[in-house]
């Protein structure tokens, strides 16, 4: 099959990351659609997804600045808080017209809204804090169609007292389970009302913290309102990452129907304990990720995060070149 794979070199030397950035970034991928019987996967990603980023990463800026800037990064789409230097949006006290402004800014930038960031501790111990974080995460859901987006994602928490991000022995019990799955499913409810969905990040130090749980929670609670973050580094506990590619194909085979979002970030043991760095700063298998991420064959929004802005290049090239590789 040389031929095809001539075509194929062909058109990645026109699809090259220098040229890409240099037309104002990623215009090609997401853009016009590619023929349907395309088989390649480097094709179907190329024609699928579209490469964002946490729109946090640039909240120091004056809105304008931070807009263009994002924009001539390469980016197509943001998952944002509403926050900038100069207009910032709080949920308690609503200003439509600071949304308003964000929105248009966006728009004649050409960036997407990928989703809305209303992660909260859905089961929190501090039920004062509980209840803070869920009337925002409705008021975000009720509200969708001014901010952009109907995906809202939320974490699935922990009963840990201390931090969101710590795990709990509780968080493993039946009991701890089924109050999660009470809670999303009260959102789960309230969206299906709006129009919205809920999308769950999988962390396996909160509730919802393996494959089984996921796939449990979504069979129990059958709804096309929820649905998934899709981060494999937040699955891999330190002990599993010798066996990542098994993994990695596990959670995709069970849970790839479900995936809505996918996240771009990496993980890795340090001496200080388990870290998720910036994509290519740790050991998470891009290639297996990836190609399984493009066998859903279907657009999707890939959001770097967890980086700063001088972060941004390096990570942003790493998840590219990857792509880039493959078959």
């Amino acid at each position: 099959m040389q031929c095809n794979r001539d075509s194929r070199d062909s058109a990645s030397k026109g699809l090259s990351r220098r040229n890409l950035l240099k037309a104002a970034g990623l215009a090609v991928i997401g853009a016009a659609a590619l023929p349907a019987e395309a088989k390649h996967l480097w094709t179907k990603a190329k024609k699928n997804f579209r490469l964002g980023i946490f729109a946090q990463v640039y909240r120091k800026l004056p809105l304008e600045e931070a807009v263009a800037k994002i924009k001539a990064d390469g980016f197509r789409s943001v998952i944002t808080d509403f926050n900038f230097a100069d207009v910032r949006f709080n949920p308690a006290k609503p200003d439509w017209e600071a949304v308003k402004k964000i929105r248009d800014c966006l728009d004649r930038h050409g960036l997407a809204v990928a989703g809305l960031y209303g992660y909260y501790n859905v089961i929190a111990p501090d039920l004062a804090l509980r209840r803070k974080g869920r009337e925002r995460m409705e008021f975000m859901l009720t509200n969708w169609k001014r901010f952009g987006s109907p995906n809202v994602t939320t974490e699935t928490g922990t009963y840990n007292t201390k931090s969101e991000w710590q795990d709990s022995p509780k968080n493993a019990s039946e009991e701890g389970y089924l109050e999660c799955r009470r809670e999303i499913e009260g959102l789960v409810k309230l969206a299906e009302k709006a129009g919205a969905v809920v999308n769950i990040e999988q962390y396996w130090r909160n509730i919802i913290g393996t494959i089984d749980r996921a796939e449990r929670l979504f069979r129990e609670v059958n709804s096309p309102a929820l649905k998934l973050t899709m981060d494999p580094s937040n699955y891999f506990r330190p002990e599993d990452l010798p066996r990542m590619k098994p993994m990695l194909e596990d959670m995709f085979r069970r849970l790839g129907p479900q995936i809505a979002l996918a996240h771009a970030k990496d993980v890795r043991v340090t001496e200080k304990g388990q870290e998720h760095p910036a994509a290519g700063l740790g050991v998470l298998d891009y290639a297996t990720y990836l190609e399984l991420l493009a066998k859903l064959d279907r657009p999707i929004d890939l959001v770097l995060e967890h980086l700063t802005l001088d972060q941004m290049p390096k990570a942003r090239d790493f998840v590219l070149g990857k792509m880039d590789k493959l078959p």
